[in-house]
């Protein structure tokens, strides 16, 4: 009984997964409902939930003991790229897939997936953590993992026999990059941040309107994910090497990464849990997009993210059940 009552967030989040999946395969829901979906949740509600979250769950004196939640998953997130430079030669990714196959070894769905499933998980004091989580991979995705996909445009390119394919390797620190790593969801952070800091208290009014708006990010989610698994349609992928290693990155080498450097520094319990769920997390959706802006390979990309948020309905309850019961 314990074990049920622990995962009652899990379940509910499977059953809005179930809902979405139903609709979509009854004709009610497409895959331009899916990008709705996913547009209104990191645009509006996560933003809007962020402040109303963090402003009811956390003090200025809170914030200011948040500094592991960056220098931990900032070294994690680091020593786990090089580890997929290191796998990326040990199974001979091709040349025009290696910034890649980088980029989705070592940065996971940690806002769109991530933020609602650790707040039906641990609940709103998970927030501020993940949200530490979400900034550091910003940075460096957008950053080493940005660089690595546009070298990957130009050889993509010239495979694929389109000469007019070159893009402009981006400088790494540059406004675009800025502009790429303020997304709405750490706009909506600084903002309560301030607020915090300032002893700002928001009128009634407001409060509820971003409540109620907030309150929808885990549902829109959740049916996100319905609707991805019921489009995939992964019977015709073939498993190569590579894809087999990004998936063991993703459930089980990014998580171990975690796993053992907690284990060396003086890390929270809560701020544990948070970093394993956020490190197990699927592809994050964001490297599709800068796929196609660098003319990299955005169908392998689009691949890779379908098959881990499928098995992602797998390894997150098994590794809540292992987080709650002590196992890691």
């Amino acid at each position: 009984m314990e074990i049920l009552e622990s995962l009652s967030g899990v379940f509910s989040c499977m059953l809005m997964i179930g809902l979405g999946y139903f609709l979509t395969m009854r004709g009610w829901f497409n895959k331009e409902t899916g990008l709705l979906f996913s547009k209104l949740a990191m645009t509006i509600t996560i933003p809007l939930y962020m402040i109303v979250s963090m402003m009811k769950s956390y003090t200025r004196a809170d914030l200011m003991q948040l500094g592991i939640a960056v220098v931990m998953p900032c070294f994690t997130m680091l020593v786990t790229y090089l580890i997929g430079v290191v796998a990326s030669k040990i199974v001979r990714v091709p040349e025009y897939r290696l910034g890649t196959f980088r980029a989705m070894f070592f940065v996971a769905n940690t806002a769109f997936i991530g933020f609602p499933v650790n707040l039906a998980l641990f609940g709103d004091r998970a927030l501020p953590i993940a949200v530490m989580v979400y900034l550091v991979q910003s940075l460096l995705f957008w950053t080493i993992g940005a660089y690595g996909l546009s070298l990957d445009g130009p050889r993509f390119s010239r495979i694929e026999g389109n000469t007019g394919g070159d893009v402009a390797v981006p400088s790494v620190f540059s406004m675009k990059t800025l502009k790429n790593i303020m997304s709405p969801p750490l706009i909506g952070a600084v903002v309560a941040i301030v607020f915090i800091l300032g002893g700002v208290k928001l009128p009634t009014f407001l409060n509820s309107t971003f409540n109620y708006l907030g309150s929808m990010t885990t549902p829109l989610a959740m049916l996100f994910i319905g609707i991805a698994i019921y489009i995939a349609n992964l019977r015709n992928v073939r498993i190569t090497l590579d894809m087999a290693t990004l998936v063991a990155a993703r459930f089980i080498i990014a998580p171990a990464v975690v796993i053992v450097a907690c284990h060396f520094f003086a890390v929270p319990d809560l701020m544990r849990k948070v970093f394993v769920i956020e490190a197990a997390m699927p592809v994050m959706t964001q490297v599709s997009i800068a796929a196609r802006a660098f003319k990299a390979d955005a169908n392998y990309v689009a691949v890779m993210t379908a098959l881990t948020t499928v098995l992602s309905m797998i390894t997150i309850p098994v590794y809540f059940l292992l987080l709650t019961f002590g196992v890691l």
